[in-house]
């Protein structure tokens, strides 16, 4: 008997979570399990906000709903978290758009490199109309609810060696995540784009399987990985968009008042607790890692910019129309 790569996926995920997945076409009014899985470090902000999403929901539901968190990639990682939610072997995950463009490519806007001018840009985009389309876009073409869009923050470069101009990466094995867009950005600045999960990036940059990596400053401090990288570039190229999400055919079979109570939770989470938290994490983390690392605070940016007109071009021709009205709606969001 042979096994594809989804049936196994499913199969994992289905045992990882079958007390969780109860075969069910109406509103649950029993005991309702939810596993929540992520990638992140127990030290991350986004950890520690899905725990007080998990308690409030839990006493606002009387004890009815538990969240079962898995973090730090014990259950799934970035991209097989987002196909579990996808096959409905998991309920819910941290997430992020440029992952479900590997399966919906319009959704990669967002990953498109210096597309985000600030956070204040990012905000108007995330909550206004382009958002409600995003979020539209995922539960119709994926079966996957994005209960709250959010910010992660704008990557940086951590290298073994040193990077002040687009040139300077020709060459390296760059750590990328397995979103077209950020292979696609490492190849136009010469790099050699390697795409291996999160959780190994600190074993592949001692190793020198890869030179650098590009992450919030955040993930890098609280990862530790500044410990085999000597180097930090704030290029701030890619906004990173991360987002609290759930299977929608799991969401859909609980009762009303408990979606409600889902989804309001994860609003104020991600939009209350995290957006100003993420921000002064963010400077923070910067400012420790210049502490560790050898910082560029102020790289030749426009050599960067200069190297990124064929990302721009090949996704819209990849995605058309509907690429293109996303990218035209962010610019113009930023005049507004």
């Amino acid at each position: 008997m042979s096994f594809s790569r989804r049936s196994v996926l499913s199969y994992a995920a289905g045992a990882a979570s079958a007390m969780a997945l109860p075969s069910v076409t109406r509103a649950q009014a029993g005991p309702i399990n939810l596993v929540f899985s992520h990638h992140l470090p127990i030290t991350h902000i986004g950890h520690k906000a899905a725990e007080g999403f998990a308690n409030r929901v839990k006493a606002q539901t009387n004890g009815q709903v538990t969240v079962d968190i898995k973090p730090a990639s014990q259950l799934f990682n970035l991209r097989t978290s987002a196909e579990a939610l996808q096959l409905g072997t998991l309920d819910m995950c941290w997430s992020d758009l440029g992952t479900l463009a590997n399966w919906t490519p319009s959704l990669g806007f967002v990953s498109l490199p210096f597309l985000f001018n600030d956070f204040d840009h990012v905000q108007r985009v995330l909550y206004g109309p382009i958002g409600k389309q995003v979020g539209d876009l995922a539960k119709d073409s994926l079966g996957v609810e994005i209960l709250s869009l959010g910010a992660s923050g704008f990557r940086v470069f951590l290298s073994k060696k040193p990077i002040q101009k687009a040139d300077d990466a020709r060459g390296i094995r760059l750590r990328v995540p397995e979103i077209p867009t950020w292979v696609e950005m490492a190849k136009a600045m010469g790099a050699n784009p390697s795409p291996i999960p999160a959780g190994e990036m600190y074993t592949a940059l001692q190793t020198g399987v890869v030179d650098a990596v590009e992450l919030p400053a955040d993930y890098i401090v609280t990862s530790k990985l500044y410990e085999v990288a000597s180097f930090a570039t704030k290029t701030h190229h890619i906004f990173t968009e991360v987002s609290m999400m759930a299977s929608a055919k799991r969401m859909a079979t609980f009762p009303a008042n408990v979606q409600k109570v889902i989804r309001d939770n994860a609003v104020q989470a991600v939009q209350t607790e995290m957006w100003n938290a993420n921000i002064k994490e963010q400077q923070d983390a910067w400012a420790e890692l210049a502490r560790r690392v050898k910082a560029f605070d102020a790289p030749d940016i426009a050599s960067f910019r200069n190297k990124m007109g064929p990302v721009h071009t090949n996704f819209i021709g990849k995605t058309g129309a509907k690429g293109k009205a996303f990218v035209e709606a962010v610019q113009a969001a930023a005049k507004a």
